[in-house]
This record gives structure tokens, C-alpha cells and sequence, in this order.
């Protein structure tokens, strides 16, 4: 009979929680008044309460420790989770519609190139922040139609929220149904109850699909992009502003 059972360690020692991080044993660090001044490994799983682990936080500690995304959310037609390396070539084909990078940053030229850029986002974004762009899966199909999610942006207030799809999943609904999971989320998850969106004014789906969603207009901003070639342009937006009753 095959065992099913994945073990997540958790420890008060900072010797036991290098020695499990040398060997990328999962475990969780329990910070108590023993060992406040003691150093712990980067990226540390810590707790000052062991009754804040509970069955899903396990399984979120150890799927980050053995490079398995994370599910964020489902709704009745869709499976929001972590990107992985291996999306990427799908990426591929819901960008090679020029209209999707009309009003948005394109795809690295080079696939390999959004590879690296993949794996250092999983790392340094998932792995810091616990959240940002997730991809849209069909749960009928199992095909990624999109991606969607929150980001830190620096110099506003919330979390920005970021979403497209590709061309043969517009107009269906997907855009609004991910959208509102992924603001149920952040604000029962993450605790968060501000976000904005940067939208080009000639961007009518987009404007529509933030309005339906409470989004209001604020100001006009100048943000920065990366092109096709790699390069920063400066570009203008509306920002939409959502905040949680």
C-alpha cells in the first residue's frame, strides 16, 4: 500500500532548522522566548503560535520546499494557481495574438530567457512576498487561458491587480470570475483591502471589467514597461482604485 504522508518538521533549535534547510527537509520554525535572538536560515517558515499551522499551511510549507505551486483558489470554472517553469510554452501561444500585448508588457523573445525569468520570479517573489501573477488553468481541460493576480507596487497604496487572457477565452466571463476569487482572496488571506489597477485609457475591456468589479478612476500615472526589446518606455495610465467595505 503506498503511503501518502509528507512529513513538514517543526523546531525551536536553529541548528535543527540549518540542518534541515542544508538538506531541504520542510519544517517550520517555532519562535518562542528560548530563541528570539537566535539566527535562522533564510527563508524560514516561523510561527510564534503553534495553533496557526493548520492542514493547509502544512501543505504550503512543503510544497515550497519541494518547488510545488501553490493552489490559490477554484472557482466553478477555473483552477488559480502558481506559474511553473513548465507553463511557459503555453504562455507562448495566448501572447502570439498581437492584440494581447497591445495594452500590456510582452513575453521575452526568446523563450529560455522567460524561463530564467520564471524561475527567479517563483523564487523571489512567490518565496518573499507568498503571492503575485498566478496563471488561470481550466479545470475542464487542464489548459492555461490566462494569467491573473496581485503584485506589490511601489509608491501605491494596496496591491495591484494584473490579469489577462488569451484571445479564444475573451468575452466568456473567465476575466471577471478569476478576478473576483483573486480579490476574495487577498482580502480574507492577505489581509488586504486596497487595490489598484493601471489601465490604458483606450483599454475598454479592461476598464469595463475593473468597473464591474467596484474599481473607481483616480488619477492619470506614467509608469514604466519593458518593450520587446528589453527596454524601459514610459507609458500613461488610469489608475483604478478598489477598496474592500
Amino acid at each position: 500500500m503506498m503511503d501518502d504522508t509528507h512529513e513538514v518538521m517543526i523546531t525551536e533549535s536553529d541548528d535543527e532548522a540549518a540542518y534541515y534547510a542544508a538538506r531541504k527537509i520542510p519544517y517550520i520554525v517555532w519562535l518562542n522566548e528560548r530563541n528570539r535572538e537566535r539566527s535562522f536560515p533564510d527563508g524560514s517558515y516561523c510561527v510564534e503560535n503553534l495553533s496557526d499551522i493548520d492542514a493547509r499551511y502544512l501543505d504550503r510549507v512543503y510544497r515550497r520546499f519541494h518547488d510545488i505551486p501553490w493552489d490559490i483558489a477554484e472557482t466553478a470554472r477555473l483552477r488559480i494557481r502558481e506559474i511553473t517553469v513548465e507553463d511557459v510554452p503555453q504562455l507562448y501561444e495566448l501572447y502570439s495574438d498581437a492584440s494581447v500585448t497591445q495594452f500590456m508588457e510582452p513575453l521575452f523573445r526568446e523563450p529560455e530567457q522567460e524561463m530564467i525569468y520564471t524561475r527567479e520570479y517563483i523564487k523571489n517573489v512567490y518565496g518573499f512576498y507568498g503571492y503575485g501573477m498566478w496563471v488561470l488553468e481550466s479545470r475542464e481541460s487542464g489548459r492555461i487561458i490566462g494569467r491573473a493576480g496581485l503584485e506589490y507596487k511601489e509608491g501605491f497604496d494596496g496591491l495591484e491587480l494584473g490579469f489577462m487572457l488569451g484571445v479564444a477565452f475573451q468575452h466568456k466571463g473567465y476575466a471577471y470570475e478569476a478576478c473576483s476569487a483573486i480579490l476574495a482572496y487577498g482580502i480574507e488571506e492577505l489581509e488586504q483591502r486596497t487595490y489598484c489597477s493601471f489601465i490604458n485609457e483606450n483599454n475598454t475591456p479592461s476598464i469595463r471589467l475593473c468597473e464591474r468589479l467596484g474599481f473607481v478612476p483616480r488619477d492619470r500615472v506614467r509608469l514604466n514597461e519593458i518593450n520587446f526589446d528589453g527596454m524601459l518606455v514610459e507609458k500613461e495610465f488610469v489608475q483604478y482604485v478598489y477598496r474592500a467595505d
